[in-house]
């Protein structure tokens, strides 16, 4: 009975089987062909036997009976029948899965409408915009596929509104494991795994719900695969919508994130052994910085109270001598021991100057070198009276960007050095100038034209108390150019010397400039000083 009622069934129609080989063709397929009985075969390839020709349309059927078989459903397709070369039929063809009562799936129904004939949609004849679109179709949704298979350490796959997963590609089982038997139909939540101590960050409901109404969500977790190891993923979840807006699945894209975690983790407890080293290595230094602290607090007090009671006890003596010879003698002992305490004092003075500039903060700020530069100048013909000195100045000297106390003692130190050891040259002449040294910072140099050095022998000049020329000569306690190398050094710059025995000295050294000045450079003036090369 079922057989008489296909056969006589009013639309053309052929039955297929669980392997998707022909096992019935009915007569009103037999009429649309224009055949007779021995025409159409059975126990064959359907393409084979409809005469689909076109390797574009030959694809996209074949496609759509292997979803049939696996229960999905398909589009209608647009066909050209071959079967009889002379009389080509336009149908449209529908393929549906067969059931059993029991709900297996049994092979598949492939039913045919037939449709206007168009010549020009005859393959081989000429193209017609419909295959070219079918055609372009079908080619998408084969890279479609060999992209989502041939994903590496990542897969995708696509769930339902609900949640289900509705789709498992290759790359999605070779990824977790599982066939798409397996996991097709279930909830999300199956491929997530809770470990001991850990939590996912979401739950795969809400990260569904959020991706639904946000469009995309990401979310981190363990992740199952079907040997029942676990691995750190990364999911994103992204809300696929129809032409109307309404929400028709979401596509989930993983990645298997373990060795990236581990790394994360390795880079953590690495970080965290850094900053122990780091916090046992300020405390190494703190202790000493300490001690310093007691050092100088000691030399402050405890150091210069017997400077001061030698000071007293020198006048004392002048006191209490009697004879104007004696008197004049213990006058002349008293001044010694007074100029020996105040060279003491200034020694003490300066180290513990020096020691300061080490320890405190610094305070940057735009400083126009133009008035550091005059107003050490004035201090310095303060400080010597008896020298003739002029002093030539570059007129464009830039602004800087540093401590307003230390840049104003470096730039007297530097100055009052100058004119100390130029106070007996015939005429005695300081320049000071600028040039840019790249970066963002300026060369500055101050040269003089006095007695000189011998730059190859004076690798301590900047040490503190060191001279290059003796004390009965030329005043001072040796401290001026190592406190200026220790101000340059808090700025992060560089200082250095060049000179030769009664030819004079250059004094270089290197500041950042204010950046609102950096790109500037010197000016065009031909009376501004030249540099040495140094």
């Amino acid at each position: 009975m079922q057989s008489l009622f296909f056969d006589s069934a009013p639309y053309a129609a052929l039955l297929l089987d669980a392997q998707g080989e022909v096992v019935a063709i009915n007569r009103a397929l037999r009429e649309l062909c224009g055949q007779s009985g021995g025409g159409l075969g059975e126990g064959s390839d359907p393409l084979v036997v409809l005469g689909v020709r076109d390797e574009a349309s030959a694809e996209a059927l074949r496609m759509r009976i292997e979803r049939a078989l696996l229960g999905e459903a398909s589009p209608v397709l647009e066909l050209v029948l071959l079967g009889n070369p002379r009389v080509p039929v336009h149908v449209r063809a529908t393929v549906g899965a067969l059931q059993t009562p029991a709900g297996a799936l049994a092979g598949a129904c492939l039913s045919l409408e037939p449709v206007a004939a168009d010549v020009s949609a005859v393959p081989g004849v000429s193209d017609s915009s419909g295959a070219q679109a079918d055609e372009a179709l079908i080619k998408a949704e084969r890279r479609f596929h060999l992209m989502a298979d041939a994903l590496q350490d990542s897969c995708i796959f696509f769930v339902d509104t609900q949640g289900k997963i509705s789709d498992w590609s290759e790359s999605a089982h070779r990824l977790h494991g599982f066939t798409a038997g397996q996991i097709v139909g279930m909830p999300l939540s199956v491929l997530q795994v809770a470990l001991p101590g850990e939590v996912d960050e979401l739950s795969s409901n809400d990260a569904v719900r959020l991706a639904r109404e946000r469009g995309q969500w990401e979310v981190h977790g363990w992740r199952r695969r079907a040997s029942g190891e676990a691995f750190w993923g990364h999911t994103l979840l992204t809300a696929l919508r129809g032409e109307d807006g309404t929400v028709e699945g979401l596509s989930c894209i993983s990645r298997d994130m373990t060795v990236a975690r581990d790394l994360d983790r390795v880079m953590n407890d690495l970080n965290a052994e850094l900053e122990r080293r780091v916090s046992e290595r300020v405390r190494q230094y703190l202790v000493p910085n300490h001690d310093l602290d007691v050092f100088t607090h000691h030399i402050t007090h405890d150091l210069r109270a017997p400077l001061r009671h030698i000071n007293t006890f020198a006048g004392l003596i002048l006191e209490n001598a009697a004879g104007l010879e004696a008197h004049a003698e213990l006058a002349r002992y008293r001044e010694g021991l007074r100029a020996a305490t105040r060279r003491l004092d200034n020694m003490v003075e300066s180290l513990l100057s020096y020691a300061r500039l080490g320890r405190i903060d610094l305070h940057p700020v735009p400083l126009a070198m133009t008035t550091l530069v005059h107003s050490a100048i004035e201090r310095a013909r303060r400080d010597h009276p008896g020298v003739d000195v002029s002093f030539i100045v570059q007129e464009d000297l830039p602004a800087v960007l540093g401590d307003p106390m230390m840049l104003g003692q470096l730039v007297n130190s530097v100055i009052d050095n100058a004119v100390k050891f130029s106070a007996r040259a015939r005429p005695a002449e300081v320049q000071i100038g600028w040039s840019p040294d790249g970066d963002g910072r300026g060369q500055f140099f101050v040269v003089d034209n006095g007695v000189g050095f011998d730059v190859s022998k004076a690798n301590n000049l900047f040490l503190m108390f060191a001279r290059q020329h003796h004390s009965i000569d030329f005043p001072g306690d040796g401290t001026g150019l190592a406190i200026a190398q220790r101000i340059v050094q808090r700025h992060n710059g560089r200082i250095w010397a060049d000179s030769s025995p009664k030819t004079g000295c250059a004094l270089y050294f290197t500041l950042p400039l204010d950046g609102s000045q950096a790109g500037s450079s010197p000016g065009d003036q031909d009376d501004r000083p030249v540099a040495p090369a140094g």
